[in-house]
């Protein structure tokens, strides 16, 4: 993804989330566990893919000779199970969430699909029930078992865009 902008998504399939993740981190990570399951628990994989927790005053890290980060991963069912999604890009989020670091209207199949999701690099995630941004939207939130609740409307298989600050 390019950071800030709404850009197409380019949609690659795979058998496995140990191919996925090397994929995701141009081969940066090669050892994940098979399943996205396995890997949410997996204490030595979050670390590599680095926190979602927002740090104070620093500026967003780069990606080691040009190779991408992992910034988010969707999830199909709650408490991260079922099929997944995982979106890159070129930099952490930068750490205030009144911008925007990057968007994307999801895929048809994906939409109104997503029931749990886990950030890394910094980046915090805000999920619209429409394409294009069109509120209702969850505002900005760290990691999710299960999608929310907000004034009233349960974002659960309720998602069609989403930005990343």
């Amino acid at each position: 993804m390019t950071g800030g902008a709404n850009t197409p998504v380019t949609e690659h399939c795979f058998s496995t989330f140990t191919e996925a993740i090397r994929f995701a981190t141009d081969g940066a990570i090669t050892d994940a566990p098979a399943t996205a399951v396995e890997g949410v628990e997996d204490p030595a994989l979050n670390a590599l893919l680095g926190s979602s927790e927002k740090a104070t005053g620093t500026e967003p890290a780069p990606a080691a000779d040009g190779a991408l980060l992992v910034i988010g991963i969707e999830y199909e069912h709650i408490n991260y199970g079922g099929a997944s999604f995982t979106f890159r890009g070129p930099r952490r989020c930068t750490s205030p969430t009144t911008d925007v670091d990057y968007s994307v209207n999801l895929p048809r199949i994906w939409w109104d699909r997503i029931s749990s999701f886990k950030n890394f690099a910094n980046c915090y995630t805000n999920h619209y029930a429409y394409t294009n941004f069109i509120p209702p939207a969850t505002g900005y939130l760290n990691d999710r078992p299960v999608m929310p609740i907000i004034n009233g409307r349960n974002f659960n298989d309720d998602a069609r865009s989403i930005r990343w600050s």
